[in-house]
C-alpha cells in the first residue's frame, strides 16, 4: 500500500515510505465580508426576546381633511380612519452537523488534521452567518422562499414602467425613469394610488405634491438605462450618477428625518462603474466619518452626502438605497443565532449540534427606500 503523495514520478519506494506534509492550518476560503450586518448592529437595530406568533404595527397613511374656515362656516363631523396594518410573521434559518462516536475517536488523536470536533458550534455559526449576510436582499415573497426573511426585494417588484408622460403603467419602456411598483410588503399593496389620493395636478410622480396616501408605501424603483436621463450612453457606465442623484432627491421628498437615504449598497460592477464615472469629474470624498469605515470597511466613498459602497450580497446590476434607521432586525430569542449541542445520541450513536434562528426583517415604509435596476 501506497501512502498518500502527490509527486507524479514518484519512485515506488519513495511511495512506500514517504508522506505528504499535512499543514494543518485550515484556509478559510468561503468568507466573505457583508456590511448590511454589521451596519444594522452597530447602530442598534436588531432587537431580541421578541414574543407572539408574528408581529404587526399601525401605519398612518394619510391625514385629517383640512378645509377654509370664515369663521362662520358650517362644520361637518365625521370619524375618520387614518390607520393600516401592516403585519410579518417570523421565519427560520438552521445548520446542522453530526459526528459519529467512531469518527470522534479517530480523529481526536494527532492523526486528526483538522480537529472537527473543536469549535464544532462556531463553524456552524460561520455558515450561517455568512449565508444570512445575502438574506437581507432577497424578495421573501418569492417562490422558494417561503421560509426566508422578507428582504429588500420583497418590496420592488415591479409591473413595467411608470409612464414618464401620463402617470400610469404601461409596458417597460426606455422613456421612463421609474418602473411601476407592483409588490405586497407587510401585507400592504406598493402600487401607487392603490389607497387614494392625487397629486399635484399636471405634474407627473414623484415630481410635485403628493396626498400622503398617494405614494406612502410605494418606494422608488429607478430605470438607470432610461433616455430620461442625459448620460452619453444609456447605461450606468455613463449616466449612473444622475441616476443615482434622481433616486436619492426623490426617495427623500418625505420630510421626516427617517426619509433621509444614509446608505447606498451596490453590486461590485455598479460600484466599479461608478468609480470610472466620477473620478474625472469631481474628487471622490472619502471621510473616516462614514460609519462603515468606521467599522472596518474600507470601500466607502462620499456622494451626494450618502455613504456608497459595495456589498457581496446584492445582485449584479443592482443597488439600494436606504436609511438604516428605517430598518429593523427583530429575533425571538435573546440573540440572533440560537446554539445547541453538541449532544450525544445513544441511538445512532452521534454527537449532534445545530444553529438556528427565528427573526425576521422590518422595513418602515418603502417609500424610504429606492432600488437601481435596468428596466428598459
Amino acid at each position: 500500500m501506497a501512502y498518500k503523495g502527490f509527486n507524479p514520478v514518484a519512485f515506488s519506494r519513495t511511495a512506500a515510505t514517504t508522506l505528504a506534509k499535512h499543514i494543518r492550518e485550515v484556509e478559510e476560503a468561503m468568507l466573505r465580508n457583508y456590511q448590511m450586518g454589521a451596519l444594522l448592529e452597530s447602530a442598534g437595530r436588531v432587537n431580541y426576546n421578541n414574543s407572539g406568533e408574528g408581529f404587526d404595527w399601525p401605519v398612518q397613511y394619510r391625514l385629517h381633511k383640512v378645509e377654509g374656515n370664515t369663521g362662520e362656516t358650517q362644520r361637518n363631523f365625521a370619524r375618520r380612519n387614518l390607520w393600516k396594518t401592516a403585519n410579518m410573521e417570523y421565519r427560520g434559518y438552521q445548520a446542522t452537523d453530526s459526528m459519529y462516536y467512531r469518527e470522534f475517536r479517530s480523529n481526536r488523536g494527532p492523526e486528526g488534521v483538522v480537529k472537527v470536533f473543536e469549535n464544532f458550534v462556531e463553524r456552524l455559526e460561520t455558515s450561517i452567518t455568512q449565508v444570512l449576510g445575502t438574506e437581507y436582499y432577497i424578495d421573501g415573497s418569492a417562490t422558494g422562499n417561503e421560509q426566508s426573511w422578507h428582504g429588500l426585494e420583497s418590496m420592488f417588484g415591479t409591473n413595467g414602467t411608470l409612464n414618464v408622460s401620463a402617470g400610469t403603467q404601461r409596458s417597460a419602456n426606455a422613456a421612463d425613469p421609474l418602473g411601476f411598483a407592483n409588490s405586497t410588503y407587510a401585507g400592504l399593496s406598493c402600487q401607487l394610488a392603490n389607497y387614494g389620493g392625487e397629486n399635484e395636478s399636471g405634474v407627473i410622480w414623484p415630481n410635485g405634491v403628493a396626498d400622503s396616501e398617494y405614494d406612502f408605501w410605494t418606494p422608488i424603483i429607478t430605470n438607470y438605462t432610461s433616455t430620461y436621463f442625459d448620460g452619453t450612453a444609456d447605461t450606468f457606465a455613463k449616466q449612473g450618477d444622475e441616476a443615482m442623484r434622481f433616486s436619492i432627491i426623490h426617495a427623500q421628498r418625505n420630510t421626516s428625518k427617517n426619509g433621509q437615504i444614509t446608505n447606498v449598497f451596490l453590486a461590485r460592477d455598479l460600484y466599479t462603474s461608478l468609480l470610472n464615472l466620477i473620478d474625472d469629474k469631481e474628487r471622490i470624498n472619502i471621510s473616516s466619518e462614514h460609519s462603515l469605515r468606521a467599522l472596518g470597511f474600507k470601500n466607502v466613498l462620499n456622494f451626494d452626502g450618502v455613504e456608497v459602497s459595495w456589498e457581496s450580497g446584492v445582485p449584479n446590476g443592482v443597488g439600494y438605497g436606504m436609511n438604516y434607521d428605517n430598518i429593523e432586525l427583530k429575533s425571538m430569542d435573546d440573540s440572533l443565532l440560537r446554539s445547541e449541542g453538541p449532544e450525544y445520541d445513544i441511538h445512532s450513536q452521534s454527537f449532534n449540534a445545530v444553529v438556528s434562528t427565528l427573526s425576521n426583517l422590518k422595513f418602515s415604509s418603502p417609500r424610504n427606500f429606492f432600488k437601481l435596476v435596468s428596466l428598459a
